[in-house]
């Protein structure tokens, strides 16, 4: 199987979900549908999307998207709830990917949590460029929703940051999970802060193997 996200986001949420089929992802902020996507992988396995992405150059990359909707929109201008009745969506999402930079905490607070869960998420909070602006607030967020933090500040080089020395990582990503999706003695095992995104696949692989 081929994996596209830039920081193995779609193996993390495979390797968790043990590849399930017939899956319902929410993408916001998906870019092109494929390159660096982080569902893209799952079109394969049968799974429904609703992407968003503001930028229209990558409309013509969704054709290859067989179910589910993409929205050429601004993701603080989208009904959420609407759109998951529309796809047909169960109140038990898979996977939700946030990455819409400064605004993934302003997404984050109009979606219908009160009435979806999602049993993963990875949300963007480029503490290394922010510290804790974004960072708490979506913390705070998704603990009162009843989410567990697994991997927090999951690491990834960021060569076009300025004062990037070409060695070091950057925190950028929190995932969480919803605890009652999981074994507990599975999240515990793999529960991180400040890990290479490539530790923690390796750890779910040796796992499931």
């Amino acid at each position: 199987m081929n994996f596209y996200a830039d920081a193995g986001q779609d193996q993390f949420v495979g390797n968790l979900l043990k590849f399930k089929k017939d899956g319902y992802c929410v993408d916001i902020g998906s870019c092109h549908s494929a390159i660096c996507n982080n569902t893209f992988v799952f079109q394969a396995l049968g799974w429904t999307s609703v992407s968003v992405e503001l930028d229209d150059k990558w409309n013509d990359s969704y054709s290859n998207r067989s179910q589910g909707t993409h929205y050429n929109e601004d993701a603080l201008t989208i009904d959420y709830e609407k759109a998951f009745e529309e796809n047909e969506f169960p109140t038990t999402i898979d996977y939700l990917s946030l990455d819409v930079d400064e605004i993934s905490l302003d997404v984050l607070k109009i979606l219908p949590l009160d009435k979806y869960r999602f049993k993963v998420i990875t949300i963007e909070h480029d503490a290394y460029l922010f510290g804790d602006t974004y960072r708490a607030a979506q913390r705070e967020v998704l603990e009162e929703k009843g989410y567990r933090l697994v991997c927090a500040n999951v690491l990834v080089p960021q060569p076009n940051h300025e004062g990037y020395d070409g060695k070091s990582l950057c925190p950028f990503e929190d995932w969480w999970v919803h605890p009652d999706e999981f074994d507990t003695e599975l999240l515990d095992t793999i529960q991180s802060d400040g890990a290479h995104p490539g530790n923690i696949i390796l750890q779910l692989r040796n796992i499931n193997s």
